[in-house]
């Protein structure tokens, strides 16, 4: 190739050459890369300020992504809709004018084979299979969930509630009375009515009320996203805005609301996600079975 014909070509590549906005560069850790239906990951995002706001999407969704310090971190649940496979996970920047993708990462959701259930109530407590009082439920738990706390409340691995052992696991298939209901959003823990119940971890109460189907209930926000569920208690002993810690009594064991007999529902939520309390966090995972309580 002669000179002028490479001084032409360059000249022209320098013609065509449309610049480019510089992208902020993130270092970005996802932890655990594997998991199965009803774990969670966590998402860290290190790297200077960006100039506009982070988010991630993941299993067919955007999640919210939480300063903390020197960095920027996430925790995505997943649970028994979650498509099995790997999943694609990518970490934007959203601008005013336009969304920046900042990172693609990817993450294996293994498939788990949930049992089934039935359970047959008395004509009372059938009776609360209501749609109405369904929604009433609903609406007082989305009242009681509009403002949540941003920064992370909780320190360290999170209490089983209470003592006793599982009867009715996370994920499980229900049918009541010969009619499919869904999955189960947390583990059910039998204990003597009565029995105390505490905090899994420190934060915020939302919400301690009776609710139709679940009973005495009470919701304690952690932050980031983070919500545990205390439901068919006996009694409460907390407050809406009351401050708990690691450990506090929340209420007492019982079965009122959808109940067959006295036991504690334990639910997790993670940014809207139910997942398995027993692997909650994902770097903890409680020994199935008969599980210990607080302090124990």
């Amino acid at each position: 190739m002669s000179y002028r014909m490479l001084a032409a070509l360059l000249m022209l590549a320098g013609m065509c050459t449309v610049p480019v906005a510089a992208t902020p560069v993130v270092l970005v850790t996802v932890t655990p890369a594997a998991l199965a239906q009803g774990g969670a990951v966590v998402v860290t995002l290190r790297g200077p300020a960006p100039d506009g706001t982070l988010r991630v999407r993941f299993a067919s969704r955007s999640w919210p992504v939480y300063q903390i310090s020197d960095r920027w971190q996430t925790y995505l649940g997943t649970d028994p809709n979650t498509f099995a496979g790997l999943r694609p996970l990518v970490v934007e920047l959203v601008q005013p004018e336009e969304t920046l993708v900042l990172a693609h990462r990817s993450v294996t959701v293994r498939p788990v084979t949930f049992p089934r259930r039935h359970i047959t109530f008395t004509p009372g407590t059938a009776a609360l299979l209501d749609a109405k009082l369904a929604g009433e439920e609903q609406a007082k738990l989305a009242a009681a969930l509009q403002v949540l706390e941003a920064a992370p409340l909780w320190t360290g691995s999170f209490l089983v509630p209470v003592i006793g052992p599982i009867t009715s696991g996370y994920g499980v298939f229900s049918f009541y009375q010969g009619i499919a209901q869904g999955w189960h959003h947390g583990v059910d823990i039998a204990a003597p009515e009565g029995q105390v119940v505490s905090a899994a971890n420190a934060g915020i109460v939302r919400l301690a009320e009776m609710l139709p189907l679940s009973g005495i209930t009470v919701v304690v926000d952690h932050g980031m996203g983070i919500l545990t569920y205390y439901m068919h208690m006996s009694a409460v002993d907390v407050v809406p805005g009351q401050r708990v810690s690691k450990g506090d009594l929340v209420g007492r064991v019982g079965s009122t609301g959808l109940a067959t007999g006295p036991h504690l529902h334990w639910g997790v939520r993670v940014n809207g996600i139910y997942v398995d309390p027993l692997r909650w966090p994902p770097d903890v995972e409680v020994n199935r079975g008969k599980i210990p309580g607080p302090g124990s």
